[in-house]
């Protein structure tokens, strides 16, 4: 009976992981949107693992000590020493954010085939008043 209950669980997980990701259709601004999140999340590592880095090099570099060393300031220097290596983590870990910003935003920015309107006068007879042309759209914001 268990054996029964994990195998339709462990069914059920993957069917309802795996149904929503059929025919997605993400449009232009879904792609702006999401690059613009994901620069953010970037920079929010980016700057925040500079800051805590930096605080962990202060914090070792005003305990360190070679002889004679208090337990306080042994401490002192090993939380600083993780903080520089969890700030560095955190700094690393915005580099893979950034490229995954930059792929949303190439691509938003796609090449479309559309008719173009022509500017001619009102009555010109059998003259089409379109023609086909191929557009690059670069998102600005």
């Amino acid at each position: 009976m268990k054996k029964l209950f994990i195998a339709l669980f462990v069914m059920a997980t993957f069917i309802g992981a795996a149904y929503p990701s059929f025919a997605q259709q993400m449009t232009k601004q879904d792609y702006l949107e999401k690059s613009k999140k994901q620069k953010t999340t970037a920079f929010i590592l980016l700057g925040g693992g500079a800051a805590v880095a930096g605080a962990g090099v202060i914090l070792f570099s005003e305990n360190f000590c070679i002889f004679g060393c208090t337990q306080s300031e042994v401490n002192a220097s090993n939380a600083g020493g993780v903080m520089f290596l969890a700030g560095g983590a955190a700094m690393i870990a915005s580099i893979p954010v950034f490229v995954s910003s930059g792929k949303n935003a190439r691509k938003a920015a796609e090449l479309n085939f559309n008719y173009q309107p022509m500017n001619m006068p009102r009555y010109t007879g059998a003259i089409p008043k379109s023609y086909p042309a191929l557009t690059l759209t670069i998102p600005i914001d």
